[in-house]
C-alpha cells in the first residue's frame, strides 16, 4: 500500500513540475521559402515578455487533459500571425503544446499583438466561491472580480453569448483586458481566444433520430457548449422572411426553435464551420 501511495505522489509531483515549466506563447507560421527544418516551422513569442521571438521547427500536441482530442493543423497553421496562443514548453527546437487557443475576430477592430502583449488573462475555473479569479498569463499576479463583461456582445452580431460566457468562466479561453478594474470589481474583455477543439467533446448524435408526429417538427436550443438540445415538437407557423447576415470572419448557422419552428440564426467563427 505504501508503495502505491508513494507512486501516486511521485506521478503527481512529476505532473506539477511539467505544468510549472509551461508558458503561454503567441505564434505565427513561418512561410519563408527554404528547406525544412530551417524554414517552415513557427515563430513563438512569450506572452508578457519583451524577449525576441524564437523559431521552432515543429509544434507537437500532447493530451495532458486526457480528453483524447488534438487540434487539426489547418486550424492554426494558416491562421493570421499571433492569432494563436498556445500553452506549452520549448524543448530544443520544438514546442510541446498542451492547450491551443484561437482569436475570435472583430471585423472592425483588428487585433494588435504588440499592443496587447502584457494584457492577457485566464479565469481560474477552480474558484468555488462567488468571486471570479483571473490570472495574468506567465505571471504570479491575480485579481478577484465580481463580474466580467464582454465587448463581443456589441462588436459581433448574433454570436452566442452563453457560449462565450462558458468559454471564459470555465477557463476555456484566454483574453485581453486593457482597461482598469472598476469600483464594482468588473472588467471588460477586449479580445477572446477560445480553446480548440470546440466543442471540446462530440455533441450527442441522438438528435438525428428525432421524429415528430401529427405534422409537427422538432425544435432545439443551443447549449453553452455549442451543442443542440431537443426542446420539443411544434406545429410550423408563420416565420419572418428576413435572413440576417454575419460579420466578416463569421458564418451563419440556424436551428428550428419554439414556438413556431422558425429558424433562429446565430454566427460562429468561420474557422469552426
Amino acid at each position: 500500500m505504501k508503495i502505491i501511495l508513494s507512486l501516486i505522489v511521485f506521478i503527481a509531483t512529476i505532473s506539477l513540475i511539467a505544468n510549472a515549466s509551461e508558458s503561454y506563447y503567441a505564434i505565427r507560421s513561418d512561410f519563408r521559402k527554404c528547406a525544412y527544418p530551417m524554414c517552415g516551422g513557427y515563430f513563438v513569442h512569450e506572452i508578457g515578455s519583451n524577449k525576441s521571438e524564437v523559431y521552432v521547427k515543429s509544434l507537437n500536441q500532447t493530451d495532458k487533459g486526457g480528453g483524447g482530442s488534438t487540434v487539426d493543423e489547418s486550424l492554426y497553421k494558416f491562421a493570421p500571425p499571433y492569432t494563436i496562443v498556445v500553452k506549452g514548453d520549448i524543448k530544443k527546437d520544438d514546442i510541446i503544446v498542451s492547450r491551443l487557443f484561437r482569436l475570435l475576430p472583430k471585423p472592425d477592430k483588428p487585433f494588435n499583438f504588440n499592443t496587447e502583449l502584457n494584457n492577457f488573462y485566464i479565469v481560474d475555473p477552480k474558484e468555488t466561491n462567488s468571486n471570479i479569479e483571473i490570472k495574468k498569463l506567465n505571471s504570479n499576479k491575480s485579481e478577484k472580480l465580481n463580474s466580467i463583461e464582454n465587448s463581443y456582445s456589441q462588436d459581433v452580431s448574433l454570436v452566442p453569448m452563453d457560449w462565450l460566457k462558458y468559454k471564459v468562466t470555465s477557463g476555456e479561453s484566454v483574453f485581453t483586458v486593457s482597461g482598469r478594474i472598476d469600483s464594482n470589481k468588473t472588467i471588460s474583455i477586449d479580445y477572446m481566444f477560445i480553446s480548440l477543439p470546440d466543442p471540446k467533446s462530440l455533441c450527442p448524435k441522438e438528435l438525428v433520430a428525432i421524429r415528430c408526429a401529427n405534422d409537427t417538427i422538432p425544435t432545439y436550443n443551443i447549449t453553452a457548449t455549442r451543442c443542440l438540445s431537443f426542446s420539443g415538437c411544434v406545429h410550423r407557423g408563420v416565420c419572418p422572411l428576413v435572413v440576417p447576415g454575419c460579420p466578416d470572419g463569421y458564418s451563419r448557422n440556424s436551428y428550428a426553435s419554439k414556438p413556431n419552428g422558425c429558424l433562429r440564426y446565430y454566427c460562429i467563427p468561420s474557422f469552426l464551420s
